[in-house]
């Protein structure tokens, strides 16, 4: 696996990023990892395995692990209406009586569309100081919101936004299209899923997710929190221009809010990619992977699991994006190999983000020379 670094190292002289991570991974546990570049640019601390930072989107793949692990214990049925589990009425004003349900959460069929408003749920260690010029245009209309926003329990963020009384309430928050009929990706719908796993275990979701995944896991470096890891670790955060920005949380945590490294989101993988083959684990059954994992067909011809989709033609897991980083997690179910990238810039449509997926095609080109030279 060695002869693998000079590639990435190749990648790395790019300098569209300032550090990224990888991690290759197997059933059988981490196959190979590294870190290159910096985790610090002004400082020139490296980046490493160990380096910490929000993974974005991939933490929903743990909220649909703990609805079927619900699933399993017998305390959730994924066709239950959500308001089952809620104190107040949630709908689609355009279709009242239609019920949402857990499973239309977590595949995006909610009909819940994301306004501008969500991007109230970042809550930052300390105000943005960058001038006009500083801040790159795709991030212009959102630094004066995160200057000014204030934490606020997850299930009011939610109802702010798509309840009939919440201060920014629209019918533009829903499609009109019936609940379960169209594709429409959702982190509103990921945070109502955290919650109703609160409601339902009577624990937070952090608590939970510590109880059933990240201690079995022994994810020991990852948390939900600041307070909960070792800030030391944790990378510089870095916008399109190379504008560092503070660390902040998630005030729908569930939805994005997960905190961790190559190293143990590789151990994760690892038994995600053990359980979709069949093989033992403590914490599903084979039954209940396979429909965390394998994507179904769903509206509009899109394929998903729960909170798990496709990527590209072959490959299961999620992407992440937030303010100051970009990551991927993909496992392909053919090979049995996983690949983790994680950086600490934000440049979706830039060339980071060219050298981020093309980071992730290299591990992969790479595993299939390995596979064919093994197996002529």
């Amino acid at each position: 696996m060695d002869s693998l670094t000079p590639k990435l190292e190749k990648i790395e002289q790019l300098g569209y990023l300032p550090g990224f991570a990888v991690a290759i991974v197997s059933k059988d546990g981490v196959l190979y990892k590294k870190g290159f570049g910096y985790a610090d640019l002004e400082s020139k601390r490296p980046y490493t395995t160990n380096s910490l930072q929000n993974i974005g989107s991939i933490s929903k793949t743990l909220t649909g692990l703990c609805l079927l692990k619900l699933v399993e214990e017998g305390k959730l049925k994924l066709d239950t209406p959500i308001n089952n589990f809620l104190t107040t009425n949630l709908y689609n004003p355009y279709h009242p009586k239609v019920p949402i349900t857990i499973e239309h959460l977590a595949n995006h069929t909610s009909s819940i569309i994301d306004p501008d408003e969500y991007e109230h749920t970042y809550l930052f260690s300390k105000k943005i100081d960058l001038t006009e010029n500083q801040i790159p245009e795709d991030m212009k209309e959102y630094v004066s919101i995160y200057n000014k926003n204030q934490t606020m329990p997850v299930i009011d963020f939610v109802e702010s936004m798509i309840h009939p009384l919440g201060k920014w309430y629209s019918k533009k928050n829903f499609s009109r299209k019936k609940p379960g009929t169209q594709y429409n990706y959702s982190n509103m719908g990921a945070a109502i899923a955290g919650h109703i796993i609160e409601q339902i275990t009577g624990k937070t979701y952090l608590e939970y997710t510590q109880e059933v995944i990240l201690n079995p896991f022994k994810m020991t470096q990852s948390g939900w929190k600041h307070r909960d890891v070792n800030m030391d670790q944790f990378v510089s955060l870095y916008l399109s221009n190379n504008q560092k920005i503070p660390p902040y949380e998630l005030i729908s945590y569930a939805d994005g809010g997960l905190i961790t490294n190559v190293s143990d989101m590789g151990l994760y993988l690892s038994e995600m990619i053990k359980g979709y083959h069949g093989g033992a684990s403590n914490i599903l059954s084979s039954d209940s992977f396979q429909q965390l994992l394998h994507p179904k067909s769903i509206a509009d011809e899109r394929y998903s699991g729960i909170f798990w989709q496709t990527i590209g033609s072959s490959h299961i897991g999620h992407t992440g994006g937030d303010p100051g980083i970009m990551a991927i997690m993909s496992f392909e179910p053919k090979t049995g190999y996983g690949y983790i990238v994680f950086t600490n810039k934000t440049d979706n449509d830039g060339d980071g983000y060219n050298q981020l997926v093309h980071t992730w095609k290299t591990m992969q080109e790479f595993m299939k020379e390995k596979m064919n030279k093994t197996n002529p």
